[in-house]
């Protein structure tokens, strides 16, 4: 299948190292209906990091580039290293990348590698989004990151959805733009839509 350059969108994925890049890649590879089956690091059965050394390691070592169709588009998805020792592959990929996708660990917060890779985002004018990850962590605290990120990145740094029940039975989403709630069932698939409760609408 061919595509327009209008309909084609490169997407980097950005982050200190085991802040879950590789598997939001899967992921989104896997919704999208590139693969049809998710991979693990822990498995080495990942699109990315699919050479010896970074299988060996358990982490991305080099930028992977993959891509899937969603709604009439072709999204290229790169997902790149997030040690200090490769930045050179973070600004090579943003060079390339209409939207950079960073991604906060839940339990860690803004790292030192976040605030590098956010220098650069903002060097290339790259237009940037935060996701806060690892929300299903027990030690999870999606707020104090997000206030991280505020403090450290500024208050245009605003929540879009946020998790209504983070930590180890994490399963819903308030989405404060469609005012929607999503319930994901225990067992995967497409997530239930459900109204926003009345002791969250203030915070919406």
């Amino acid at each position: 299948m061919t595509y327009d350059t209008k309909d084609i969108r490169n997407v980097v994925l950005l982050g200190h190292s085991s802040s879950g890049k590789t598997t939001l890649a899967e992921a989104m590879l896997f919704e999208a209906g590139g693969i049809d089956r998710r991979g693990r690091v822990e498995d080495k059965s990942t699109v990315s990091d699919y050479t010896n050394i970074e299988q060996e390691r358990g982490n991305s070592i080099f930028s992977t580039l993959m891509h899937a169709s969603w709604k009439d588009s072709k999204i290229n998805v790169i997902d790149t290293p997030g040690f200090d020792d490769f930045v050179g592959e973070v600004i090579s990929s943003l060079k390339v990348a209409d939207t950079a996708v960073v991604l906060l660990n839940a339990k860690n917060g803004v790292e030192v590698g976040t605030e590098l890779i956010w220098d650069y985002v903002a060097k290339f004018k790259t237009p940037g989004m935060f996701v806060i990850n690892q929300v299903d962590h027990e030690k999870a605290d999606y707020e104090a990151t997000l206030e991280q990120a505020r403090a450290r990145f500024g208050h245009n740094v605003l929540p879009v959805q946020y998790p209504l029940n983070q930590g180890a039975g994490f399963n819903t989403i308030v989405d404060a733009l469609r005012m929607t709630l999503y319930v994901f069932p225990e067992d995967g698939g497409k997530p239930e839509k459900a109204p926003i409760p009345d002791s969250e609408k203030d915070r919406v």
